[in-house]
């Protein structure tokens, strides 16, 4: 139902969980096929990003 766009208390009335916890701790392992496309998702949604060019370092030189 979470893969089709149902969020998971809609799931847990169909189903008669007791709660969304539940529903989400007995189902969780079906969701291991989504990462890769969740993660996609998400990196299409992120705006470009300019990385700084030179060398970098995270420490100051010392004057």
């Amino acid at each position: 139902m979470v893969s089709v766009g149902a969020n998971v208390k809609a799931g847990q009335r169909m189903l008669g969980n007791a709660s969304a916890a539940m529903t989400l701790d007995t189902y969780a392992d079906l969701f291991d096929d989504d990462l890769n496309a969740v993660a996609t998702r998400l990196n299409d949604q992120m705006p470009p990003v300019a990385l700084p060019s030179g060398p970098q370092t995270r420490y100051a030189r010392p004057s």
